[in-house]
């Protein structure tokens, strides 16, 4: 990759957005589907004050891991059964719809040990209105 195509790779970012439950049992605040022409699992919604939106996940956002598994060729059911294996928290890997294509036509696989991951968390308790959405 050439110096104008390593500024373009760094300009794309990969996220990794670790979700913790809060103690108002809602459970992590975003929907999940799976699309078969895009091949994949997007987020689709994310609930305002959520842990989900705590942890910056977008809707949009395409999971590529689970907790450190890869889940791109995953059965839906089986990338739920992952996300719900911890039962407080989940770890996921995602690219959002301008990095996904980047990184599609120049043939890069996304993992987590790209120097170009985000890490975000979100807090262990559930913080004032105020805070979320930052």
């Amino acid at each position: 990759m050439g110096v104008a195509g390593t500024a373009a790779f760094h300009r794309h970012r990969v996220r990794l957005c670790h979700l913790r439950t809060w103690d108002d049992a809602l459970g992590y605040g975003f929907n999940m589907t799976a699309h078969r022409a895009s091949s994949g699992h997007f987020v689709s919604d994310v609930d305002v004050g959520s842990p989900a939106e705590a942890a910056r996940l977008r809707h949009g956002d395409r999971i590529v891991e689970v907790n450190g598994d890869n889940v791109e060729t995953s059965s839906h059911q089986d990338v739920v059964h992952r996300i719900k294996s911890l039962a407080d928290q989940v770890t996921l890997l995602v690219v959002d719809p301008e990095a996904d294509r980047f990184f599609r036509e120049q043939r890069i696989t996304v993992v987590g040990s790209m120097d170009c991951v985000d890490t975000m968390s979100c807090p262990g308790t559930k913080p004032t209105a105020a805070l979320v959405g930052r």
